[in-house]
Parts: C-alpha cells; structure tokens; sequence
C-alpha cells in the first residue's frame, strides 16, 4: 500500500522537477487541442501524386507536441506545430528549399494542394477550404 502511493506522489511530483523521465510523464498527449489542421497532397508536372514524406509535408503529430517525449527528433516538416496552419508565403518558402535539394533537382516545379480540416458543424469534422499553388524554383 506504502509503496503504491510512493509511485502516485512520483507521478505528480517527478515530472514537475525533472520533466520526462520514463516511466514518468507529465501526459501532455492532446492537450493542444486543435481547431484546424492540413493535409497535402503534392504533384509532378506531369499530374503525378508524390510521395509527401518526400517532401517533408507528412504528418508526425502523435498526440504530443511535436517532438515532444518520443527520444528522436522528428524531420524538419512543414508542420511544426500541429494546429497551425501555414499560410502561402510559409508552404511556398517550404517547397522552395525542398526544390533546391539536390534529390528534387529533376523538378522545375511542383503543384501543392492544402486541405485544411476542421469543424464543418457541431458533429462532423471535413474540409473546410483548399488552397491550391504551383511552386517553382
């Protein structure tokens, strides 16, 4: 019973000190609750949907900050805070640099579609706008 409480108190009482320590946690997961998030999708020029891993629009939200509590630092995504959606001048200077890599140096340009998702009434979550650019080097 002694010990039981011990490791309740640690609970509390550890990550408020020393932040994360496995096996305790300050359970941040959801916290941030976000009202709006994007989906990208990414073409060739010749109409063909690319991989979004590619370039650095995938998803690594996992329910905590991003980069938050998961040992590894996540890849320099678009999507730096989960919620956050980005605006022309941020998703246009993102596919910019990623056109500037050498792994990307057969593209002059590619075609960007951001959906941004969030509530369409009280019960459902969709598509509430999609924005579309060409981004060229």
């Amino acid at each position: 019973m002694y010990a039981a409480g011990v490791l309740l108190g640690a609970n509390v009482v550890v990550p408020l000190i020393w932040g994360d320590v496995y096996p305790f946690t300050s359970a941040p997961m959801f916290r941030d609750s976000p009202r709006e998030f994007c989906n990208y999708r990414v073409y060739s020029i010749k109409g063909k949907q690319l991989d979004p891993a590619d370039w650095l629009v995938q998803r690594v939200y996992d329910g905590n900050p991003v980069g938050y509590g998961v040992g590894v630092k996540p890849p320099p995504v678009l999507e730096q805070e989960f919620g956050v959606v980005a605006d022309e001048a941020t998703v246009r200077e993102h596919f910019q640099r990623q056109l500037a890599e050498p792994r990307h140096s057969r593209d002059s340009f590619v075609d960007v579609v951001q959906e941004v998702m969030g509530p369409i009434d009280g019960q459902h979550v969709g598509v509430v706008r999609t924005n579309r650019w060409r981004i060229g080097r």
